[in-house]
């Protein structure tokens, strides 16, 4: 009882050896990396025979026991052959399906295993810039210990590329001026960075670049996922040469529309075991194109001329006369990269989506929306252009896989030895609204990274760990971006102010009695070291007992009315 399966079978095969008559008996195991082999010995007195028995129960149970006590820590040789059930060594290749963040960061953490990676990347250049696009990541402690983990030097690189929250500030534009504020709530303790997506693929891509047990192969085609005995097989074709490649390990970093997702459905039978479950949201579903702009530069305003700083947040207030004042979003950006993104965001049937179709119908939206904001002064006329052709984007629905693994089901006897495992966004998708697209999906690497380690780097037996691991907070979170933040984007004004008085009464409450109310959510995620099921846990308890707190409250005043009135 309590053994790991691998011992468990181990103790059933050497169990008759054990108890064979003395002229059978099997001594000693040798090991190998690859397998036990048991070599025969000559025959010996019964006396002999009887303390050979007992020796080679002792040893079967002490090998057992090592295994069990071992578990957690990588292991070679004996070890992992155990793991394996005796069948061959862990297995040492992989395939990486997607090229961003996750993806990279996967490949360089199974190299550090000593996996040979591929990464195939749809893209012939997996951190070109995309104007249409824009992503900026606020990398928190989540994403900061995968770096750390992957090389200590990522975290210098990330530092002298992006801009530290705790020296930003919020700059308001109006047609008065700009009025500058603090970022509320920042922790000195938790530091965070802003760095643009492609700067952010341009460190990870660099650092697998260098890696030799790596390779990228980029504008990639991918025709067929298919599975054979203890591999999974990719044939397709990169910037048109064609390639069959199979692994141990299959990795899906490959987004929100995962092909590797599809195919392990396929694979588990159609049962919907990877088929996602969408939640409804107030953020999901909203618009989005960004605009691209100088990275620093100055603007006239009544006051005098203000200076735009590359390394400040901006919220250009709109200020049409009629319809939806929309906001133009500004986010902090190191000054050198010269160039820096406004995004947009609105409902989906805002008027602005029929009204904006060309450059010279932009500049009338912008005029009447943005006065004080003159974008057709600061973007170029191609820019202009493209802004006001490209239809956007969408926040998707806060959504999951309810498996994050598949292993091929095992027959004939043997163990399966293959097994594809899904990260980031193939996994779990949402809105930006806690900013923990990115970091989550780094957290998922680590936590495959101490999968492989607890299992021996024995694909199978790691995956299963791995969805055992993940599943709960993955859950968790998804269930926090329903209702941490979603009207942060102005898209309801009821809806913001009902969102903002609640979290402002939480807060309050936390900052008087600690012990008894637990903060916001919102601020719950940003403690890193938290794990998501146990945020979303917290929060939900705060926010019962803030109610509990609200209706006795009600129940007291309404009791005095009555009293006061003689009812």
């Amino acid at each position: 009882t309590g053994q790991p399966p691998h011992a468990r079978k181990m103790l059933q095969q050497w169990a008759p050896a054990a108890s064979a008559p003395a002229a059978s008996l099997q001594t000693p195991v040798r090991c190998s990396s690859r397998k036990f082999s048991i070599v025969p010995r000559q025959p010996a007195s019964s006396a002999a025979s009887d303390r050979r028995q007992l020796i080679g129960i002792g040893a079967t149970l002490g090998v057992a026991l090592t295994t069990r006590c071992l578990r957690g820590k990588p292991q070679q040789g004996t070890l992992r052959a155990a793991k394996a059930g005796m069948k061959a060594a862990a297995p040492t290749s992989a395939l990486v399906v997607g090229g961003g963040p996750c993806g990279l960061a996967a490949a360089l953490m199974l190299a550090q295993r000593g996996f040979d990676v591929v990464v195939l990347e749809r893209a012939e250049d997996p951190q070109a810039f995309d104007p249409g696009r824009g992503f900026m990541y606020l990398i928190d402690g989540r994403g900061q210990r995968c770096l750390s983990a992957l090389n200590p030097a990522l975290i210098d690189q990330l530092k002298a590329s992006s801009v530290s929250m705790m020296e930003t500030v919020i700059g308001v534009t109006s047609p008065e001026g700009v009025k500058e504020r603090d970022v509320p709530m920042k922790d000195p303790k938790r530091q965070s960075y802003w760095i643009a997506r492609h700067i952010f693929i341009g460190l990870l891509l660099a650092e697998a670049r260098k890696n030799p047990k790596i390779r990228i192969l980029a504008g990639v085609q991918l025709d067929t996922l298919s599975c054979k005995p203890g591999n999974v097989v990719a044939q397709g074709s990169a910037n048109g040469e064609a390639f069959d490649l199979t692994a141990a390990l299959l990795v899906g970093a490959d987004g929100l529309k995962s092909t590797v997702r599809t195919q392990m459905e396929e694979w588990s039978g159609g049962k919907g075991s990877f088929v996602t479950k969408s939640f409804d949201s107030p953020a999901a579903g909203l618009r989005y194109k960004v605009l691209s702009l100088p990275s620093n530069f100055a603007l006239d305003f009544p006051a005098g001329r203000e200076e735009f700083r590359s390394e400040r947040m901006y919220a250009v207030a709109g200020a049409a006369n009629s319809g939806t004042k929309l906001r133009l979003g500004l986010l902090p950006i190191r000054g050198e990269m010269n160039f820096r993104t406004a995004n947009v965001i609105t409902n989906p049937e805002d008027a602005f989506w029929d009204e904006v179709t060309d450059t010279e119908s932009l500049r009338a939206y912008a005029k009447a929306q943005w006065p004080h904001f003159p974008i057709d002064e600061l973007a170029s006329e191609e820019e202009l252009a493209r802004f006001a052709a490209d239809r956007g984007g969408r926040f998707p629905k806060p959504q999951y896989s309810p498996s994050a693994a598949w292993v091929p089901p095992s027959g004939g006897g043997e163990d399966p030895s293959a097994g594809a495992v899904l990260l980031g966004d193939a996994l779990h998708a949402f809105p930006p609204d806690l900013g923990q697209g990115v970091n989550s999906a780094l957290e998922d690497v680590m936590v495959l990274r101490d999968a492989l380690a607890s299992e021996g780097d024995y694909v199978p037996a790691s995956v299963r760990l791995f969805e055992q691991k993940r599943m709960p907070d993955v859950e968790a979170l998804i269930k926090m971006m329903v209702v941490a933040a979603p009207y942060q984007y102005g898209q309801s004004k009821k809806g913001s102010q009902l969102w903002a008085a609640g979290f402002l009464s939480r807060f309050l409450l936390h900052k008087i009695l600690p012990r008894v109310f637990d903060k916001p959510m919102f601020l719950l995620v940003q403690q890193s070291e938290m794990p998501y099921r146990e945020a979303w846990r917290r929060g939900r308890r705060g926010a019962r007992r803030a109610t509990a707190l609200l209706g006795c409250l009600v129940l007291g005043t309404a009791g005095l009315v009555f009293r006061s009135i003689g009812i």
